[in-house]
């Protein structure tokens, strides 16, 4: 499509609402993938090193920067709404597939199917990502991330924690067309929305999209370290807690139930603290306050498993204020990198980056779950805390290196472009 979408109010509420539809529609499969699978697996009586294997469903989202470019170029050519629509369309007939494919008898053929999902989404999200780089950088940007966190997140606790208590009740079947239908409705109501998705192109769209270009930026590697670096331990965190509850003998209505509530306190924290924080201060002042607070609450697991077999209620309130803090430092780390990405590579820079944090959750998948089968979860937890800590030093280096960034309609300092 040649023309950009019109800019008046109704469009920009439209325009939100496209995105928000597309981010909550990923989310999804990530909660499948990334919370409850684990969780249904050990339950079905899988080894820990083969839940390990779970680590691997990260990969689309840690590896999409390698076709960012082509799926960013496609989308100038044929139009990102309409390339959105199709790969929506194609996660909804693998899911129905999925339904005849149980996990606990047909464990590499149902997680190859669970990879493959992940792949369709994590490539509409660079169709996602250049709606939302386009047109809600700078003033919008906390926004935007706000908008993005919430709704993948509602969509992790439909993917993740519902499909647990439905597969609880139905079976590994009843979750996959559960999901199928969820899609199919989200589909439907992205249909009319269309356009909204496309990027304001009236001045890019003639230019290729290049990984080359991206990597000559000077500051490029301090983006990078950020991406990477500051979401290694609360990930690692979130994949040890399923096992861990199963282990500790909870049921799985409570491990589902502990899950939504952790990515609703997740989403909560984005809209109350990030998103607040970052239009009050700007994203980097945001980063410096969130981060201190965040790394001391990633403790909050290993503390309550030193006291034992913690309360229900302890879990509840402690993860929730640990995701709460969390949530907000998420979103105030992605405005700064969404203000980073530069207008002429709408879905690849901002997808690019995203792929760091990817990767770290894949290494933390394949690492952490197996060590903790051979050391225990107390060492592992702790290890964890402690990398967390190390990790903030990192992070603050790579934010003062990108603090020249424009944001909130203000410039902090003399910008690196």
């Amino acid at each position: 499509m040649d023309t950009p979408p019109p800019t008046a109010p109704h469009a920009v509420f439209r325009r939100f609402l496209a995105i928000s539809l597309m981010y909550g529609s990923q989310g999804i499969p990530a909660g499948l993938a990334f919370s409850a699978l684990s969780t249904i697996l050990r339950h079905s009586g899988v080894p820990l090193k083969q839940i390990g294997l779970t680590g691997l469903l990260f990969l689309p989202w840690a590896l999409k920067c390698f076709w960012s470019g082509w799926t960013d170029n496609a989308g100038k050519k044929w139009g990102y709404g309409r390339l959105a629509l199709w790969t929506h369309a194609a996660a909804i007939m693998l899911c129905l597939v999925l339904g005849l494919i149980a996990p606990d008898r047909h464990f590499l053929l149902s997680l190859s199917g669970v990879l493959l999902l992940n792949t369709i989404f994590a490539t509409q999200d660079i169709l996602t990502n250049a709606c939302a780089v386009s047109h809600m950088k700078g003033r919008n940007a906390g926004l935007a991330n706000a908008l993005q966190v919430i709704s993948f997140l509602l969509g992790m606790v439909v993917g993740g924690a519902g499909s647990l208590l439905i597969y609880d009740r139905l079976g590994w079947a009843g979750a996959m067309w559960s999901i199928a239908g969820e899609l199919s409705l989200l589909w439907a109501a992205l249909l009319p929305l269309r356009d909204c998705v496309e990027p304001a192109l009236r001045h890019t769209r003639q230019i290729p999209s290049r990984l080359a270009d991206l990597f000559r930026r000077p500051d490029f590697r301090w983006a990078m370290l950020l991406s990477v670096a500051f979401k290694f331990a609360s990930s690692a965190l979130a994949m040890l807690l399923q096992p861990w509850l199963i282990d500790r003998s909870f049921s799985l209505d409570f491990a589902g139930t502990l899950q939504m509530s952790n990515i609703m306190c997740g989403a909560l924290g984005g809209a109350l603290i990030g998103f607040p924080a970052v239009r009050i201060m700007g994203s980097r002042r945001a980063i410096g306050l969130l981060i201190w607070p965040s790394t001391l609450l990633l403790g909050t697991l290993f503390l309550l498993q030193a006291t034992g077999t913690p309360s229900r209620w302890l879990l509840y309130v402690g993860l929730g204020a640990e995701n709460m803090l969390d949530g907000g430092f998420y979103v105030s780390v992605w405005a700064l990198l969404m203000d980073w990405s530069s207008d002429e590579r709408p879905g690849t820079d901002y997808s690019f980056l995203q792929c760091g944090e990817s990767l770290t959750n894949v290494f933390a998948g394949l690492s952490l779950v197996p060590l903790a089968s051979l050391i225990g979860y107390s060492q592992t937890l702790l290890i964890t805390w402690i990398t967390g800590i190390l990790m903030l030093f990192f992070v603050m280096s790579a934010t003062r290196k990108l603090e020249g960034q424009r944001h909130d309609g203000r410039v902090l300092s003399k910008s690196p472009m």
